[in-house]
């Protein structure tokens, strides 16, 4: 758009969408992004309005790839991308392309936005938006019953405690996300690489406990996932899953896999298979005098999280494994979990682009390439050739027909479940809130991608 600038006054341009893609796929930026550039042979500027992208090879996800990517002003940063990770833009934006322009940010409190005369789509009626940070759901549903706030998200418990909701506007929409319990595969004490800088498998150390199909297949049958969904407020809540396939997805869902049921008798049953057999003396299990021991990690990100480290430590204690739990700081969890790959369980949730598309989830969880300490969403390096392959067969269907795509996703999620890559536990819902006297609020499932806060210029406040 010839009148799309940034708030500074300089053109939003064609560079500016180059400098992003480049440097995600600069593989000296951490990034899990990474995955997104994948197809990407070039980025190339026709002219400060118009960019080209040559692909590598045709692809059925071009738009799920993407649409997630976040412009920046390029002119803000070093061309040679030194501090894409140190920019103080990163943590203050004082420049927007948006709608609002942030004026204040008290990190733990508030951040307070003015609205950007110059914005493209028009200027906002709204002068000012405050974001405030309430940590606490019950102070929140609080704020909202009292007026004093206008706009929060909530999960299905928290909602069906308002009152009165008479001078509200509400819906609820599925969330782009799974929430899982991440079983690694390799010796968390020295994560590597899938692939060395040849293109050469890395042979990991198998994780002592984890690696075992049948431990794995135990954990998914030892705790009663229901607990956690009925804390979110049952099915108001989200959906227990059985792989990274969103259930919005119905095209892609396969229907004949269904999450593992809750029967601690036969994960017990395994778990002696297995060779990790109770010590009568402690109550716990071993194996060649190794206790059962581990350690699941949990951020402070969602609450949820929580409710989900507790419940299944709770259940896994009953079948003799010694659990404790450790809750990190969302930025320590992420660099030391996440990203490092140093965790034996780890609560976790991931995102897919919007519009969703099944190849995301897949490919950015359980994809070899993206089994890379400090960047890769594959934090536990599940390595499989022939599954690699059904990936990229499927997201590369000659006229990306859904019907021959969706046969390959059945094949994907069959061995999702059969190898227990994760312990999928469910997908939540969103339920947006609104104070009816703002005006032009659109709710939608496109929130992951937008924020609430899509066509926010076009929001009025009445009385």
């Amino acid at each position: 758009r010839d009148d799309a600038f940034w708030s500074d006054g300089t053109p939003i341009t064609a560079a500016d969408v180059k400098f992003v893609i480049d440097a995600t796929a600069n593989p000296d930026i951490p990034s899990p992004r990474r995955n997104n550039t994948r197809n990407i042979a070039a980025v190339n500027v026709i002219d400060d309005k118009t960019f080209e992208i040559q692909l590598s090879r045709a692809t059925c996800v071009v738009w799920s790839d993407f649409i997630n990517f976040r412009i920046v002003p390029s002119a803000q940063f070093a061309a040679d991308f030194s501090d894409v990770t140190t920019n103080p833009l990163n943590t203050d934006p004082t420049v927007s392309g948006g709608p609002y322009i942030l004026e204040e940010y008290r990190p733990g409190e508030f951040q307070r936005y003015s609205a950007n005369p110059n914005y493209w789509g028009g200027a906002p009626s709204i002068p000012t938006l405050v974001n405030r940070v309430i940590e606490d759901p019950a102070v929140v549903l609080q704020a909202i019953q009292a007026g004093e706030i206008d706009y929060a998200s909530l999960r299905g418990d928290e909602f069906e405690q308002l009152a009165d909701t008479s001078r509200l506007n509400f819906a609820a929409f599925p969330q782009n996300n799974v929430s899982f319990l991440a079983l690694n595969w390799v010796d968390p004490s020295n994560p590597q690489p899938a692939y060395d800088a040849n293109g050469n498998l890395v042979e990991q150390t198998p994780h002592p406990i984890f690696s075992d199909v049948r431990v794995r297949r135990a954990i998914a049958m030892a705790w009663n996932k229901a607990d956690v969904l009925e804390t979110l407020g049952g099915e108001t809540g989200g959906t227990l899953i059985a792989s990274s396939v969103l259930p919005s997805l119905t095209w892609a869902v396969n229907p004949d896999i269904q999450p593992y049921p809750f029967d601690p008798e036969a994960a017990a049953a395994l778990l002696d298979e297995a060779g990790w057999v109770i010590n009568p003396s402690t109550g716990i299990r071993e194996k060649d005098g190794m206790p059962l021991a581990f350690e699941i990690t949990y951020s402070d990100l969602l609450a949820y999280f929580e409710t989900i480290a507790l419940v299944s430590q709770d259940y896994f204690r009953q079948l003799g494994m010694d659990v404790t739990v450790t809750k990190l700081e969302w930025a320590t969890f992420l660099n030391e979990v996440f990203l490092g790959q140093r965790f034996d369980v780890a609560v976790l949730s991931n995102s897919g682009p919007n519009p969703p598309d099944p190849d995301s989830l897949a490919r950015g969880l359980t994809y070899s390439r993206n089994d890379i300490p400090g960047s890769g969403g594959n934090v536990v390096s599940y390595v499989n050739p022939d599954y690699d392959a059904l990936l990229d067969a499927a997201s590369t269907v000659p006229g990306c027909d859904p019907a021959e795509r969706a046969a390959l996703y059945y094949q994907i999620q069959q061995i999702q479940h059969e190898d227990v890559v994760y312990d999928f536990i469910l997908s939540p819902n969103l339920i947006q809130i609104m104070s009816n006297r703002v005006s032009g609020f659109e709710p939608g499932p496109w929130w992951g991608l937008y924020g609430f806060t899509q066509h926010v210029n076009e929001w009025s406040i009445g009385g």
